[in-house]
């Protein structure tokens, strides 16, 4: 976290900016401390970077799975503002819990703690022992023979209900299938994928990718 101090909030802000490059009133902060003395009067602001996001995400992760006697040590990475968390523990199967429910929720708390925290939206990913990259790569295979039945057959396709980054790896896997399409429908927990037949314009799947991750922020509300 940088801190930024002066006589006032205003020109405590406008030294923040200054700094970032940005105007003022783009800036994103809160009060550290608003001191008044006697002959003075002395504002602190911070301002949170992203290190300071991943490195919160990590601690409260570790914290948690303490808390439930859940020993792991987790290692973070920024991809494409994505937070990636990969768990390394000796009890995965605690971790993942059925059907990934366990490693789904944790998610959810991580992602919810940040936001108390830093009053934004920020995109996190939790995986342990490869869950996550064997899921995605067990779906694919699943919607690539849904997409061929489609083709065949021209009926929709309705697929479980799954996680965002999940829609959004089908998504992507089927984007190159010029006589396919596929829509995210319902909301919530519940909300899932269809595979249709149909002729579009390419760049529509662009489009939904872009939509994904929209909706992704939507669930994080």
């Amino acid at each position: 976290m940088k801190t930024y101090e002066a006589k006032s909030e205003k020109e405590a802000v406008e030294l923040a900016a200054k700094d970032l490059g940005k105007p003022a009133e783009e800036v994103e902060y809160f009060v550290v401390s608003d001191v008044k003395k006697l002959f003075g009067h002395k504002v602190t602001i911070g301002i949170f970077t992203i290190a300071d996001v991943v490195e919160y995400a990590v601690n409260y992760l570790e914290t948690v799975c303490e808390m439930l006697e859940l020993p792991i040590h987790a290692e973070a990475s920024l991809d494409d503002d994505i937070i990636k968390i990969n768990i390394n523990t000796d009890v995965a199967p605690r971790v993942i819990g059925k059907n990934g429910e366990t490693l789904r929720s944790l998610n959810e708390l991580t992602r919810s703690a940040i936001f108390n925290r830093f009053g934004g939206h920020y995109r996190i990913l939790l995986n342990c022992d490869n869950y996550k990259d064997d899921k995605y790569a067990k779906l694919i295979r699943i919607a690539k023979r849904q997409a061929y039945q489609v083709k065949k057959t021209g009926i929709t396709a309705v697929l479980d209900p799954m996680t965002s980054d999940e829609r959004r790896v089908i998504h992507n896997a089927l984007s190159n299938d010029p006589n396919i399409t596929t829509v995210s429908e319902g909301t919530g927990h519940n909300r899932h994928l269809t595979i249709r037949r149909v002729e579009r314009p390419a760049q529509v799947e662009e489009i939904k990718v872009e939509e994904e991750v929209e909706e992704e922020t939507k669930e994080e509300e």
